[in-house]
């Protein structure tokens, strides 16, 4: 008994942040289809969306790992050249020296 509990903190350490049950890209792929469709008079459309959203994310995950996200937004999405200098575009794929 005493030693399971000795090293609790190294159990959770990579775990990812959370509110109240979601990480923080789900809450966020809930909260801001249900923002948008309260501005816009569309609650259930929004709440619709936003389930659907976190359901989407939470299944990519099962699939493709936890990182996957954030590689496909390195690949297909445009990156700040003023924040990352010297980082190469991400088409390609060998250096010539």
């Amino acid at each position: 008994m005493r030693e399971r509990g000795k090293h609790l903190l190294l159990h959770h350490l990579d775990s990812p942040a959370r509110w109240l049950i979601f990480t923080k890209d789900e809450a966020a792929a809930l909260l801001i289809p249900i923002l948008v469709g309260l501005g816009t008079s569309h609650q259930g459309s929004g709440l619709l969306v936003g389930l659907t959203f976190c359901w989407a994310l939470r299944k990519l995950r099962k699939m493709a790992g936890q990182g996957a996200l954030k590689h496909l937004m390195y690949w297909y999405l445009p990156h700040n050249k003023a924040k990352l200098p010297l980082t190469p575009p991400s088409h390609i794929r060998e250096w010539v020296s």
